[in-house]
């Protein structure tokens, strides 16, 4: 701790002739003799430019002799110890008035304490000047600081006090800068605090704070620092967009999420409802290193429509941010003689929109016929079976329908498809059995005896007998006319048939075939 204090010399003598001496040797030889340290009016700081201004009272009248000041600064490094811990700096010297504005922004930094001594220049250079006293302890600049909590939306401030002041000090105001030379007051606090929070305040804005002291004559009062406080909002997670919900391979449903970029957050949380507005229940937990997230919820597919978005956490372990929604389609059919009925529910929330539906109709389960139709945004579809009779080249009785929605392609540049679970019908097919074939026709088409069908069913088992209603052939096949390499003769036999369709239906049917030769 340094106090600087230089005094020429000290006069021990009668009170009555310190004045005669001070006014004969100090004015004769502009000495200083134990001149009074000047008082300090108040220290502020500039909340427009943070400069530093001190202003002290003038003792020309008990010191006429002194030529200027100086102004000496310390910084505060503890401001409530007592004493005040502090190493002095001179900053300002033949200074000439009351006043001095130090335009070094250590305020901002930390507390400052000043102090100012009268200097009599006896003219004789460096080793003729002698200096007055200085004001111990120093008047401190008050140092605000501030703590910003995104997760909280506040703003805590704290600050030292003015040590010269201190308890006598009625009252800080808060201030907020808008503008140049713009002070809205934010709050008045009691002189006995040094702390105060500022709640509920905007995001993405700057607040400009600094406090003021108000001395208890009500007069001096003394600005801090300003500090500019950025609201920004709190780290958010990166956009996610939903790629697409799907029927996976074991009728569950499968899921594909994209991040925009590449993850900020080590957290994603998958949610899931019934509804696409909630409530939203979380099924699972992801910490992705790419920016992609799959999933597999192992729900039956056709059990419900669910929706599924990712909520992205943020540093304050908030949902932050939310895709957009995936959710299954569930297809539904009827059939009715020959007519299929379809409907399903919309996929709902491609950022893209849905650009199409397409029905993808298989028929036959070995070798299928696949074939796919547009059907633009419908969500339903009927179909007459009857325009693919074919008897000469039945299909397959078997048919089913799956619909995959097509999202136009989004802002991302990505394309979601998402496919709904299968419906299939086995259609009764209309049977038809000949009367009579000629196994030895070069005509193929009379020459074996087999059903005639509208549509190919599963297969069908067939038993011929002679009159006599000994079994003599039986296949799935047709019937060439031949027992063991031989034609039978001619005459009539009897059959008896059994069809199955890929339902549980089975349809037997019984009849007499007449063989003939040529």
């Amino acid at each position: 701790m340094y106090r600087f204090s230089n005094t020429v010399r000290r006069c021990f003598m009668s009170r009555a002739s310190v004045l005669f001496l001070f006014l004969i040797t100090c004015m004769a030889f502009r000495q200083v003799c134990a001149q009074p340290a000047p008082q300090l009016y108040y220290v502020t700081v500039n909340p427009e430019d943070s400069s530093d201004l001190i202003v002290w009272y003038s003792i020309i009248n008990v010191a006429p002799e002194i030529d200027y000041y100086e102004v000496r600064v310390a910084r505060v490094v503890d401001p409530n110890a007592d004493p005040v811990d502090i190493v002095y700096t001179p900053i300002g010297t033949n200074v000439l008035d009351t006043f001095y504005i130090n335009t070094n922004l250590e305020s901002s930094s930390y507390s400052m304490g000043y102090t100012v001594c009268g200097v009599n220049d006896l003219g004789g250079g460096p080793s003729s000047i002698t200096y007055g006293d200085f004001d111990y302890p120093p008047d401190s600049t008050i140092f605000l600081e501030a703590v910003y909590d995104s997760c909280q939306a506040n703003i805590t401030l704290s600050w030292n006090d003015y040590n010269k002041w201190r308890g006598a000090i009625d009252e800080y105001n808060i201030y907020r800068r808008t503008a140049p030379f713009v002070y809205n007051l934010v709050t008045t606090v009691s002189g006995a605090t040094n702390t105060y929070v500022l709640n509920n305040v905007a995001p993405n804005q700057v607040y400009a704070l600094f406090v003021e002291a108000v001395n208890s004559d009500r007069i001096r009062r003394s600005n801090s620092n300003k500090v500019d406080v950025s609201t920004g909002l709190t780290q958010s997670a990166n956009a996610v967009i939903a790629d697409y919900a799907t029927l996976g391979p074991d009728n569950t449903i499968d899921l594909s999420f994209t991040i925009v970029g590449a993850p900020n957050q080590t957290q994603y949380n998958l949610v899931r409802s019934r509804n696409l507005t909630g409530p939203f229940i979380q099924i699972a937990t992801f910490n992705p290193v790419d920016n992609h997230i799959t999933f597999t919820d192992d729900i039956s597919f056709t059990s419900g429509v669910y929706y599924y978005n990712i909520e992205g956490i943020n540093n304050c372990n908030q949902a932050a941010t939310l895709s957009n929604s995936a959710n299954n389609i569930i297809l539904e059919g009827n059939l009715s003689g020959n007519i299929i009925t379809l409907s399903w529910n919309e996929y709902e929330d491609w950022l893209g929109g849905v650009d199409q539906y397409y029905i993808i109709r298989t028929c036959g389960r070995t070798d299928p016929i696949i074939d796919t139709m547009g059907v633009r945004l419908n969500t339903a579809y009927s179909e007459d079976l009857n325009a693919q009779i074919n008897y000469p080249d039945p299909v397959s009785s078997l048919v089913c329908y799956q619909i995959q929605a097509v999202e136009q392609t989004n802002a991302y540049g990505t394309q979601g498809k998402s496919l709904s679970n299968r419906v299939c019908f086995s259609v009764n097919p209309d049977i038809r059995v000949p009367n009579a074939f000629i196994p030895n026709d070069a005509d193929e088409t009379n020459h074996s005896f087999e059903p005639v069908f509208s549509f190919l069913p599963e297969h069908y088992n067939m038993v011929i007998y002679n009159r006599l209603g000994t079994k003599i052939w039986e296949g799935s096949s047709a019937w060439d006319g031949m027992v063991n390499g031989k034609y039978v003769p001619e005459g009539v036999y009897l059959y008896y048939l059994q069809v199955y369709n890929y339902s549980s239906d089975v349809v037997e049917l019984s009849g007499k075939v007449t063989v003939v030769y040529r």
